[in-house]
Formats: C-alpha cells, sequence, structure tokens
C-alpha cells in the first residue's frame, strides 16, 4: 500500500496562503488518482451551496479505477451551518477507500470557538495551517526555489523581489522562471535585472516609489511614477506600497525601532527595517500624520473614480514629496 497506508480519511487545510495549500491537494491527488481515471475518481466542490448529503455520498461511493478517491471542498466556512455540522458527523466515518480534504480561509479566534471547527481542529495530524509568509520565510524559500532553477541570486537581491511582488509564493516563483529565462547562460539574477523585468528598468520598482518620496526625491519619484504608468502597472497597487511605507514609517517613529527590532518585532525584512530606521528619524510625527491623511483621501477619491487615477497618484506623489522636502526635522537630531 505504500503511501496510502500513511494517509488519513479526511485532511482541514485552513490559511491565507491559497498557493502552497492548492500546491499540497495537488501533490495528495496526484500521488494517489491514476491519471486516466482523474474524471471518475476525484471530485472538487465549492462550499457555497453545496448539500451535506451530496458530498457525503460522493466520498461514499467507491473509486472507479484509482487506489483511492478523493474529494476536495474549497471555502467550508461558505456552507450553510446545517450543512457543516452534517459534515462533521461524517468525518470519522469516512470509509477506507476515500481520502476529503476539506479547505478554509484564515481562522480568526471567533471561529476556532465554534463547534465544526473544534471538530476539524481536534486531531492535530489531520490539519494543517498554510500562513502567509514573512518577508525573511519567503526570501529563504525563494533561496531555495533558486537552487531548484540552478541560478545564482543575492539575498539582497531575493529582498528587493519580495519588497517587489509581495510574499506570495506561487507568484513569486513565477517571477523567478522568468528572471531565470531572462539571466539565460549567465544565471546571476541582479536587482536591475528585476527592475528590468518587473520594474521600470534603471528607475527601479513600485517598491523604490515611496522610499523616494520619503528620500525628498521629488523628480525620481515622479520619473518613476510615470515609467510605471507606461508599464501598466495597477494605481491600486502603487497607492496601496505608498501607504504601507508611510505607516511602516509611522510605527517605526512611534516606537523609535532600530532595524533589529522591526525585523524582531514586525518581520520586516532587511532591506526594509534598514531602509525605515534610517528615514523615520529623519521625518516630523507631524509630516508623518499629515502625509497619512493626504494617502487616505486619495483612497476614497481613487474608489469614488472621482478624478483619473494617474493624475491622482501624479498629485499624490507631489503632495508627499513637497510635505516631505518641508519637513521641519527633530531638534533632538542637531
Amino acid at each position: 500500500m505504500g503511501i496510502l497506508s500513511k494517509l488519513k480519511r479526511y485532511y482541514f487545510f485552513h490559511g491565507e496562503d491559497e498557493y502552497l495549500k492548492w500546491k499540497r491537494i495537488k501533490n495528495l491527488v496526484n500521488s494517489v488518482i491514476d491519471s486516466g481515471f482523474k474524471d471518475f475518481d476525484y471530485t472538487f466542490y465549492e462550499g457555497r451551496g453545496l448539500d451535506g448529503a451530496t458530498l457525503i455520498n460522493t466520498v461514499s461511493s467507491p473509486p472507479f479505477g484509482s487506489p483511492l478517491r478523493v474529494t476536495v471542498v474549497r471555502n467550508f466556512n461558505k456552507m450553510s451551518p446545517k450543512n457543516q455540522e452534517l459534515v462533521i458527523k461524517f468525518i470519522d466515518k469516512v470509509p477506507e477507500h476515500s481520502t476529503m480534504v476539506i479547505t478554509a480561509g484564515k481562522l480568526d479566534g471567533k471561529d476556532k470557538r465554534k463547534k465544526v471547527y473544534k471538530a476539524l481542529l481536534a486531531n492535530k495530524s489531520n490539519h494543517k495551517e498554510f500562513k502567509q509568509l514573512s518577508p525573511a520565510e519567503a526570501v529563504i524559500a525563494m533561496i531555495e526555489y533558486a537552487k531548484e532553477l540552478e541560478i545564482t541570486v543575492s539575498e539582497k537581491a531575493l529582498d528587493y523581489l519580495v519588497e517587489t511582488v509581495g510574499c506570495n509564493i506561487g507568484i513569486l516563483e513565477q517571477e523567478l522562471q522568468k528572471l531565470a529565462i531572462y539571466a539565460g547562460d549567465v544565471k546571476t539574477v541582479s536587482r536591475e535585472d528585476i527592475a528590468n523585468l518587473i520594474g521600470a528598468g534603471t528607475l527601479g520598482t513600485v517598491a523604490d516609489l515611496p522610499i523616494r518620496i520619503a528620500e525628498k526625491d521629488i523628480s525620481g519619484a515622479l520619473r518613476l511614477l510615470h515609467k510605471l504608468l507606461l508599464t501598466k502597472e495597477s494605481e491600486g497597487t502603487m497607492l496601496f506600497r505608498i501607504k504601507d511605507f508611510f505607516l511602516k514609517l509611522n510605527t517605526a517613529k512611534m516606537y523609535n525601532a532600530t532595524s533589529f527590532v522591526l525585523m524582531k518585532n514586525l518581520h520586516f525584512s532587511k532591506t526594509v527595517a534598514d531602509t525605515i530606521s534610517r528615514l523615520a528619524p529623519l521625518i516630523s510625527s507631524d509630516t508623518l500624520n499629515d502625509c497619512l491623511h493626504d494617502i487616505y483621501e486619495a483612497e476614497i477619491s481613487l474608489k469614488s473614480a472621482g478624478m483619473r487615477k494617474d493624475i491622482l497618484l501624479i498629485n499624490l506623489v507631489s503632495s508627499l514629496g513637497s510635505k516631505i522636502a518641508g519637513n521641519k526635522q527633530p531638534s533632538n537630531l542637531y
């Protein structure tokens, strides 16, 4: 039986990282379902509107040509309470010829107190949480993936990649695959390669935009913004990056946090922590509050579609740059 003897009758996978969750499910399906019988022995259901009796009948049916039947329920949290309870009463009765996988998003404290989730979480070997990785964890994961791709990428360059595209492992793997092709026979990926492929070339990427603003480089920020708009970078993404960076500046300012503290307590990547801890002391709290006010106003305007998005961002970058440039530095810096 081999792998079959190690499989549980049911699994509960939950958490924010959908990519890792579904990678695990795909590996499970491929390990026990014969390719020619996938249409017969593998069934996928969405939780919304799913009838519990239908699910139980499917799970209870013997496989047609594979060693096991695999049934997956995505978004169990969207099933009705009545059908959820029906499924929970069944999980300990799943037949030996079947495996059921139940998935859900991130569970908060309120969710974990519910009877149905208590039952799914009761057996530690049957459930696994797929958390969104921190920037540092994402970098470590990409170091290992770079080895698989047989390319060389410095940790600093991977830091830059993670800061540019985020911590979603699926997106990071896709970008690293493209970078491996871009690097060609040299097989060495640099920070410049990342900027050229997924950013605005020598001007940088969306991750550099708020840094240029905070460094009082208004013209550089506007040139980068212009190039990002030409590359069809999402206006919503750019606004989110600006907001996120200024909130991080504000947090570091409030707690007078060092780079080490930002990495340890707030899980910033080293590159971001070093940048934030360098810039935060140079900007007054009043200036940061004024900047955050402008950012929130821009966020409201972006959602209301009252102004062209590109014009809104140009105005915002100019306004923030002017406020930072006219910033009165704290007296304790003199």
